[in-house]
């Protein structure tokens, strides 16, 4: 009788354990998820960031030149 009642016992203590187990991957899923789409969302800002910049610069090289033409004109 004793031998029925802690194999329970032990067997109710690997069943919690178990569905510790459970949440704790489901917990680490989500928070996976949730920094995928985090990187996702990074990547794209410094893919915006980056094309702005191209953008910026190709615009001060332009601004140069016609500084230079207008100096040179003088």
């Amino acid at each position: 009788h004793i031998t029925i009642t802690a194999e329970r016992d032990l067997m109710k203590s690997y069943k919690n354990t178990v569905k510790e187990f459970n949440q704790t991957i489901n917990s680490l899923q989500d928070n996976y998820t949730d920094l995928m789409i985090e990187k996702d969302q990074l990547q794209n800002n410094f893919s915006s960031l980056s094309q702005k910049k191209l953008e910026l610069e190709a615009r001060v090289t332009s601004l140069s030149e016609e500084l230079k033409k207008e100096a040179s004109k003088q």
